[in-house]
């Protein structure tokens, strides 16, 4: 590395105040170790907290921390030293431990006067071909930095020696480096990025998703310190667990597949939420084993903190996730009991009407069986195909055939057969049921449900209409968790093709038709693009 100022000491000081805010550290400094020499200097310093006192002592012993210089030789007492040398990662809460004789003994301790109490780790800056320094966090308090930090730590000091070799072997493209290709280094590469964007809160779990620390701004994000922290289960900060659950579980079960975001709500210690995207980062040591991971926190700026009335419906949403997983295990199994009873019974019959009906209902509890299974598997994504529309409604028109008949009531299909939505089927099969059945339930003894569709410009829109009263609330009341004005309703069916229509990248809409009776909207957007 040159000695004057470069891009390349730009673009690592950017690195540095990066990593130094997802650790939750006060400063990082690279020091470069001249081996020909025999020197060591403060090559590039980040320090993220003011020190008016450092400033003071500085002008008093007229030198400047940042670009200090040493001979190797008299550090060789140092934990910088033994680092550089053994090539292995090490902390200490003394400064006079760290440098030694680098740094006459009175100047360590007068800065330790200064700063009171801190930790420091070291780890080696070293590329293919050799080690070039070291690379040095700090943070308050005497807390051991936790495993994952540790590990993560590592990493940036690997993909830091990596850097400056290939700086020096005249290769520009930091962010490109041997290996990306191939995804071999890809945490690497992933946390230089995050480092290089904007710094977000980040917190660190074990691999019993436990909570062992934690930066500044997720401290600030939570209400709650790193020592309140540490041992409560990560789930334990979401108003709904289901999101981050599903991308630990992604992790562990698919290591090598593309890191993926979630949006989630924060639980803040004074009660309230905000929602914030959450990714997870699987950290293994170099005998690719587990040992925790990092989660990047970005909370929705536009969003805010919710209300009390906001705060109740969250917790609502959050309690029909559990009950919804509960019920899902609960039915399972004797669904899959009652479709194997049936299927036995459809081959003792003879009569062919009735075994076709029984097939029927075999292959629906069957169907039920999967959308089950998808829901409680970890990795419960959608799959999204072409879907004819008036084929959807009348397979489902079908299902409901038996409530229209005892109803004296006829559900009708108007729908061009050439229309097509980009949609997990039975997830849509799923909302169209329900609007469906909620329409016959609401209409008077002979009425007709009217379903049509159509497309308008970028979006696919699927109507039902009813002749019945209205609607007997507000809209917007209608997909609140467990709010019904039916005598015997649970208050779960609307708030849950609403999650599956906004899951499409749509929406469900209520409201009532001038000529009376109700219509439930399902809007969709057309294109392969806009799902998911």
């Amino acid at each position: 590395m040159a000695d004057s100022p470069s891009k390349l000491d730009e673009f690592l000081e950017n690195v540095f105040r990066g990593a130094s805010r997802i650790l939750g550290c006060n400063s990082t400094n690279l020091i470069v170790i001249n081996e020909k020499t025999r020197t060591m200097q403060v090559r590039i310093g980040v320090t993220e907290v003011d020190y008016p006192m450092l400033t003071r002592l500085e002008k008093l012993m007229g030198v400047s921390f940042r670009g200090i210089s040493a001979s190797l030789d008299s550090a060789t007492n140092s934990l910088l030293y033994r680092v550089w040398q053994d090539g292995e990662l090490r902390e200490t809460d003394s400064l006079v431990t760290m440098v030694g004789g680098a740094i006459p003994t009175e100047v360590t301790q007068k800065f330790e006067e200064i700063i009171g109490e801190h930790r420091y780790i070291v780890a080696p800056a070293a590329g293919a071909s050799r080690r070039y320094g070291v690379l040095v966090f700090e943070k308050r308090g005497l807390q051991p930095f936790s495993r994952q930090q540790r590990e993560v730590l590592l990493r940036w000091a690997r993909r830091i020696g990596d850097i400056i070799e290939n700086d020096l072997k005249g290769h520009r493209q930091w962010n490109a480096l041997p290996g990306d290709e191939t995804g071999e280094d890809s945490l690497e590469r992933h946390l230089l990025q995050l480092t290089l964007g904007e710094p977000s809160p980040a917190v660190y779990v074990d691999t019993d998703f436990r909570i062992t620390s934690c930066n500044d701004a997720f401290e600030k994000l939570s209400g709650k310190s790193s020592q309140e922290l540490q041992g409560e289960q990560i789930i334990e900060l979401f108003a709904d667990p289901a999101p981050v659950t599903r991308l630990l579980n992604r992790q562990v079960l698919y290591p090598d597949a593309p890191y993926q975001e979630e949006s989630a709500i924060i639980r803040h210690a004074d009660g309230s939420l905000s929602r914030a995207s959450v990714e997870v980062l699987l950290l293994v040591d170099d005998h690719q084993r587990l040992i925790g991971f990092l989660l990047p926190v970005r909370p929705d700026r536009g969003g805010g903190n919710w209300s009390p009335g906001e705060l109740l419906q969250q917790e609502r949403l959050a309690t029909m996730g559990e009950m919804a997983a509960q019920l899902a295990h609960e039915i399972r199994n004797p669904l899959v009991a009652i479709g194997a009873t049936l299927e036995g019974l459809g081959r003792e019959l003879d009569n062919e009407r009735h075994q076709r009906l029984l097939s029927s209902a075999v292959s629906e509890i069957g169907r039920l069986d999967m959308v089950l299974k998808k829901y409680l598997s970890p990795r419960s994504d959608m799959v999204f195909t072409a879907v004819r529309v008036k084929e959807l409604l009348e397979d489902v028109g079908r299902l409901l055939s038996g409530a229209r008949k005892l109803a004296g009531k006829r559900i009708s299909v108007d729908v061009p057969a050439d229309l097509v939505v980009w949609a997990d089927y039975d997830a849509l099969k799923h909302v169209m049921f329900n609007l469906m059945l909620n329409a016959l339930e609401a209409s008077s003894p002979g009425g007709e449900i009217d379903c049509r569709a159509e497309a308008r410009q970028s979006e696919i829109v699927i109507c039902v209409d009813d002749n019945g009263p209205g609607l007997g609330a507000e809209p917007e009341d209608c997909f609140k968790p467990f709010f019904t004005v039916k005598k015997n309703g649970t208050g779960l069916g609307l708030p849950v093709c609403q999650k599956i229509a906004r899951a499409h990248g749509g929406a469900v809409n209520l409201g009532n038709r001038p000529e009376g009776g109700c219509r439930a909207e399902v809007v969709l957007p057309t294109g392969e693009g806009r799902a998911g």
